[in-house]
């Protein structure tokens, strides 16, 4: 008999932890933080890659459509993300840059290369 009043409260304690995990993850976007991250790499002397194309248009689509977008990376890269956002119409002070302080990075591999061309777009 302890057996089975163990095992339902244990089943019960399940039951209310579901609809518990489901209230928390609406209360994560209760905050206000951003819900789409995008990363791209700019190539070698400052150029924006067609494979970015999509994801900064995405970024200036919800832009235009009145969301704060968040670049954060280098500050001369950033700039030129937020350049092409504003060349496809994203409204200037809809975009957020926060400028990372320009780091050396050994140039041991390329992968520590591309590390410091990247920029993150949040929104």
């Amino acid at each position: 008999m302890p057996k089975y009043r163990i095992a339902a409260v244990v089943l019960g304690g399940l039951f209310l932890a579901s609809p518990a995990m489901a209230q928390s993850t609406h209360l994560a976007y209760a905050t206000g933080e951003p819900r789409s991250e995008y990363m791209v790499f700019l190539e070698k002397g400052n150029v924006l890659p067609e494979s970015a194309v999509p994801m900064v248009s995405k970024a200036t689509k919800a832009a235009k459509a009145g969301k704060t977008i968040h670049l954060i990376g280098r500050a001369d890269q950033a700039e030129i993300v937020k350049a092409e956002m504003i060349r496809e119409g994203a409204p200037a002070n809809a975009i957020l840059v926060a400028r990372e302080p320009l780091k050396t990075l050994p140039k041991v591999d390329s992968l520590s290369d591309a590390a410091s061309r990247k920029v993150e777009i949040k929104f």
